[in-house]
């Protein structure tokens, strides 16, 4: 196995709590020494399976005899993105504005509200963040291929 992508891909103990990795945000702001940050960890395979069972469910319709007519796949990003925020987000350090309206650092609460941070990241943070969370858990599609690769050999 030539690179460390591959070999993390087989280690025990590589997702979960004690393996973290932290990200720095591809913005400069004035003030600030250093960039935005977060820290984020892989989910375990059982934290994977339970977020997908979260996320993933089927309706059944019926017709008037009770057959089931059609099923339907539903997929609730919602869901999906609280247990991230919850169970990848160990720590950041993230621009927010105070009480002064003045761009100030906000670090992760002891107990984070994951539909509060839903509910005010603007879109280019939550799509940062998204991609970083995907890349740590091996989402992204040149990941999927690596797993792909890593399972053949």
């Amino acid at each position: 196995m030539s690179d460390d992508k591959e070999l993390w891909a087989w280690i025990i103990s590589a997702a979960g709590p004690d393996c973290t990795r932290r990200f720095e945000a591809p913005i400069e702001l004035s003030g600030w020494d250093d960039p935005p940050w977060v820290e984020v960890r892989p989910l375990s395979e059982r934290e994977q399976l339970e977020r997908e069972s979260l996320g993933v469910y089927d309706e059944y319709h019926l017709n008037a005899n009770g057959d089931v007519e059609r099923v339907v796949r539903r997929y609730d990003q919602v869901a999906t993105a609280r247990y991230d925020y919850e169970h990848c987000l160990v720590d950041f350090c993230l621009p927010r504005k105070d009480a002064h309206g003045e761009i100030a650092p906000w670090a992760k609460p002891e107990r984070l509200n994951a539909d509060e941070l839903l509910a005010v990241l603007p879109p280019a943070l939550a799509e940062w963040l998204t991609e970083v969370i995907e890349q740590v858990n091996l989402q992204r599609p040149a990941d999927q291929k690596l797993l792909a690769e890593v399972k053949k050999s």
